[in-house]
């Protein structure tokens, strides 16, 4: 009697194997399956934002998005307690022994697939980060970049990811997308950074 019970379970175990691959990142136009945590009375630390795969690799991905980032959350979510880019750098030059460049982070897993826990190198530089600043989340935007449509303007999309700091577990992850504006416009960098302060803190 086992045998025929075996046999029945390999294609249901085949079947299992086949669906357990990884998903893939959603995109701007897909709805995150879940809501960010409350994050009142939380320190967090914004990272700055990382260029998209097939953009240029130096330098800040949208002009003034950063900026525009730093702004919002400040505006939509004044409880939280946010250490922002500019502040750690400046932590950052006074502590030499810590060596994380925060503007090259290793996010390149975020562009293949759904990421649960993140591990080193970038693991390893949000826990020194975060012990440094005594914050317990890090919002990484692992990508930002400008996409065209077809009539000459386009949008800026950003993903972006909260982090557990000390465990590197993805609390949640989304793709975020600007409004439709002039490539290089301040409108397109500000409407990107509103939406997704409004994502995190909503």
């Amino acid at each position: 009697m086992a045998e025929p019970v075996r046999r029945r379970l390999v294609p249901i175990l085949v079947l299992v194997a086949a669906c357990s691959g990884k998903r893939p990142p959603p995109t701007a136009d897909q709805a995150p399956a879940m809501r960010p945590p409350d994050l009142s009375g939380r320190t967090v630390m914004v990272l700055p934002a990382q260029p998209a795969p097939n953009g240029p690799q130096a330098g800040e991905p949208v002009a003034g998005l950063d900026r525009e980032i730093a702004f919002w959350l400040a505006e939509k979510a004044p409880r939280v307690k946010w250490v922002f880019p500019s502040q750690l750098e400046r932590i950052l030059d006074r502590s030499p022994s810590i060596q994380v460049d925060i503007r090259a982070l290793a996010v390149s897993a975020f562009h293949q697939a759904e990421v649960r826990n993140i591990g080193d190198p970038l693991f390893g530089d949000l826990y020194r980060l975060g012990t440094l600043v005594d914050a317990r989340f890090a919002l990484v935007p692992v990508s930002a970049g400008w996409v065209r449509n077809t009539d000459g303007t386009g949008r800026v999309e950003t993903a972006v990811a909260l982090i557990e700091t000390f465990s590197g577990r993805v609390l949640w992850y989304g793709i975020v997308a600007g409004a439709n504006a002039a490539e290089g416009s301040t409108t397109a960098a500000a409407s990107a950074a509103e939406a997704l302060a409004a994502r995190i803190t909503g």
